[in-house]
């Protein structure tokens, strides 16, 4: 199978299968169970609020304990009301819709091509697609989740899906070609010059919306009112921030670290507390080597790191974990995007961010997005598949996942839910208010 047919396999492969085969479900004696296989940080309890059981009825059901083991196979006994339409996450009225949808993602396709055609064993060739590919994969498997979820509510998707490169000049060529005009919603492109260029030419259109599902940049909201960002802005995160401060610890030591070059970032923290807790003791500071950012503390205290440079965030966590003191930490959502952060690390400096793409086990609707993804495509889903699953279930769906909110007058709209988390047990948790 050539590589061009190996990437339309993996965006079209849900398009002809339902979530869910006849075999998920064991029935005995009137009673349904289904499968669940015990994977790294599930407990009893999490496994308990995933199926929306007790624990005990997991133990009775199965010859186990509470000490669970890796890829031990337990049997779930599923409530009776929870039937086969709400385990699939939908007891709505049938909606009867239909949406144009058009699609915008670096696949990368020639990149792929290219880097095949250098290959001269074909089976090797089929395997490999470029990293940067990854993403737009990824984002494609939560759409096609979602389309067959809607689809089984009666909404009509009629979806067309094109292949940006990150590339303007490829951008330029797929408005010239009009195929953008009859659309009801465009999602994408991915990255912000891009999203600029689309919405440059549609985003005074209130025949539809352009969607920017990652990008935290809002110059493409300016004066374009069909314009909506996910990704919520660092004013509103700031806000998230403070305000969980003032009500939660207005009592500590507050410092804020920042890089020079994110001055204004830490600034405008800074002035939100003081509208509040002018009378408590803050200090705005240059990171510096940790024996001299030693000195800055006390045995307790509330650090605010408001930046977006990932090697300063790193560094700062890294050093903080170095001294002795205790620590409540803030950040903005960027946080969660650095793959390789010590999570024992995280949880020691107790830190806290903004979430504006927050999944949550605890909740039914997370958990059986969840179930759906991995019995389809047997795999964890990135945070790229969650996040474009839940932009078709808000835009297309019965479910309202965002709060939309006026950019600036003439302008777009952003998401400002972006709950407070921190990480617990190894997972990230809803913030106490």
């Amino acid at each position: 199978m050539g590589i061009i047919r190996h990437l339309l396999l993996l965006i079209f492969i849900c398009f002809s299968n339902s979530i869910f085969s006849n075999n998920d479900t064991i029935y005995v004696d009137n009673v349904s169970y289904v499968k669940y296989q015990v994977k790294v940080g599930d407990s009893m309890n999490s496994i308990a609020d995933y199926f929306g059981v007790s624990v005990n009825d997991i133990i009775k059901n199965n010859e186990t304990s509470l000490r669970l083991y890796l890829n031990q196979l337990l049997y779930i006994p599923l409530k009776e009301s929870r039937n086969k339409e709400e385990k699939n996450g939908f007891n709505f009225q049938r909606l009867d819709e239909k949406y144009n949808i058009a699609l915008l993602l670096p696949f990368y396709k020639n990149l792929n091509d290219t880097m095949v055609s250098s290959f001269e064993e074909k089976k090797e060739a089929d395997k490999i697609i470029i990293n940067k590919s990854k993403m737009a994969l990824e984002f494609m498997q939560g759409i096609n989740l979602a389309i067959d979820s809607l689809s089984k509510i009666g909404v009509e998707l009629n979806l067309v899906v094109h292949d940006t490169r990150n590339d303007s000049l490829q951008i330029e060529k797929i408005i010239q070609s009009k195929s953008l005009d009859t659309v009801d919603i465009i999602i994408g492109p991915l990255y912000s010059k891009g999203l600029k260029i689309i919405s440059d030419n549609y985003g005074d259109d209130n025949t539809k919306i352009i969607i920017s599902p990652l990008s935290r940049s809002s110059d493409f909201l300016k004066n374009n009112k069909s314009t909506i960002q996910i990704n919520t802005p660092f004013k509103t995160q700031s806000k998230i921030i403070t305000d969980h401060i003032i009500n939660k610890h207005n009592e500590k030591k507050i410092i804020i670290c920042y890089d020079e070059n994110e001055k204004g970032l830490a600034a405008h923290i800074e002035n939100n507390l003081l509208k509040k807790l002018d009378s408590i003791d803050m200090m705005s500071m240059i990171y510096t080597h940790v024996d001299s950012v030693r000195r800055q503390f006390s045995d307790t205290q509330i650090v605010v790191i408001p930046s977006f440079s990932r090697s300063f965030v790193s560094k700062m966590l890294s050093t903080l974990g170095g001294i002795d003191s205790s620590f409540i930490v803030y950040g903005l959502s960027n946080i969660k995007t650095y793959e390789h952060l010590d999570y024992e690390n995280l949880m020691y400096l107790n830190v806290h961010f903004p979430d504006p793409y927050f999944f949550n086990l605890g909740s039914k609707r997370d958990s059986v997005f969840l179930y759906n993804f991995e019995e389809t495509f047997v795999a964890r889903p990135s945070r790229f598949a969650f996040t474009a699953y839940n932009i078709m279930m808000n835009f297309c769906g019965p479910i309202n996942l965002y709060k939309l909110e006026r950019y600036k007058m003439n302008g777009g709209k952003v998401n400002t839910y972006s709950p407070l988390v921190h990480f617990k047990d190894f997972r990230l948790i809803k913030a106490d208010y």
